[in-house]
């Protein structure tokens, strides 16, 4: 776009997506797979990596959302495992689901195979968030995170198939209760739902949670108040099933310091992985 004097100026929502991308973020909430309500909303590894070059992004955590819908998790876990083998870009987390009696043999499984992490999705998979307790527990004495997905799309236009209930703010904060040495990072809540958790955490129990910034849009203001607890949040977009560019532009279009924007876009990702 032609500016004063002849200067090319750019549109500022243009501007505040490049200084993203010199963010070099990570996105902890992707999928592979289809969304079974939305055509358009589905990716393969290639259109994974595609986006990472677009946004600038240097890590994806990745699960299949097959794993969210099927008899059971295994087999979206395992072409995920294997579509992502040897690409340093991705980090699979594998979906598990609790109330499966195999849970164990499928953690080990996975682990085994080379999963960084695991997701849980009680809305998604019908079970209750208390049921995942004892896998969270397994999860943090094996050192590695656990990704809750309260939820993936907004409630008030989910489909109609789509029936399960998110879980509650007392429901996520007597899970991390339980949950003694297991870093829990929550996706999908929304500032108000983290407030309500907050209120009923102290000390430890506050120290493992991170929240994914997804649905957390809001106002500006919303945003700028990160800055009072900079290493409790990351970047993640919901790709594909949500479109990531809007908290991109929040979270560049704050009055965020640029450091404080660095730890959420990519440091406080990898520490959790590193742990």
């Amino acid at each position: 776009m032609a500016g004063v004097g002849g200067r090319v100026s750019m549109h500022p929502a243009a501007a505040a997506l490049a200084t993203f991308i010199d963010l070099e973020a990570t996105d902890v909430t992707c999928h592979v797979g289809a969304w079974p309500f939305r055509l358009g909303a589905a990716a393969d590894v290639d259109d994974l990596r595609a986006y990472a070059a677009r946004a600038g992004l240097r890590r994806l955590w990745v699960s299949h959302l097959a794993s969210l819908f099927g008899f059971d998790t295994r087999a979206g876990n395992a072409a995920v495992l294997d579509a992502c083998a040897g690409d340093r870009l991705f980090a699979v987390f594998a979906v598990l689901d609790p109330s499966q009696s195999s849970w164990r043999a499928e953690l080990d499984w996975a682990l085994d195979r080379g999963a960084a992490g695991i997701r849980i999705a009680p809305s998604l998979r019908r079970h209750p968030l208390a049921d995942a307790v004892a896998l969270a527990r397994a999860c943090g004495e094996r050192g590695v995170p656990v990704q809750l997905l309260v939820r993936l799309d907004d409630e008030r236009v989910r489909h109609r198939m789509l029936a399960g209930d998110d879980p509650t703010p007392e429901e996520i904060a007597e899970f991390v209760r339980h949950t003694a040495g297991t870093d829990i990072v929550v996706s999908g809540l929304r500032w108000e739902g983290w407030s309500e958790v907050r209120a009923r955490l102290s000390g430890d129990e506050l120290d493992r949670v991170v929240l994914d910034l997804w649905h957390v849009n809001g106002p500006f203001r919303v945003f700028d108040a990160l800055a009072a607890e900079p290493d409790r949040w990351v970047f993640g977009s919901g790709f594909p099933v949500q479109t990531p560019e809007a908290t991109m532009l929040q979270l560049t279009a704050s009055d965020l310091p640029a450091e404080i924007r660095r730890r959420i876009a990519r440091t406080t990702a990898a520490t959790l992985l590193r742990r």
